[in-house]
């Protein structure tokens, strides 16, 4: 059987779902804006959520990430700033 290459597809994506009836959210790879809940059956609608992401701690952007940053690496580093004599 041939594959027909000009036939418009549908992008799938990984979306999150939440279920009406048990409030389950889950991830799954479709493009519908419907589907059934995998856990009770019910039925499921897409939605947006925030996506997870961290902020480097040096960037100055954010200074009281890069605050605790700084002091997590000094009191990590503490006993090789004592060896050298540098203040801690």
């Amino acid at each position: 059987m041939k594959e027909n290459w000009n036939k418009p597809r549908k992008m799938t994506m990984l979306n999150d779902y939440k279920c009406s009836i048990c409030d389950y959210i889950e991830e799954q790879w479709s493009s519908e804006k419907e589907i059934d809940c995998t856990f009770c059956g019910g039925l499921s609608t897409r939605i947006i959520s925030g996506g997870f992401f961290s902020l480097p701690g040096i960037d100055q952007g954010f200074p009281t990430t890069a605050d605790k940053w700084a002091k997590r690496h000094r009191k990590a580093n503490r006993s090789n700033l004592k060896r050298l004599g540098i203040p801690c």
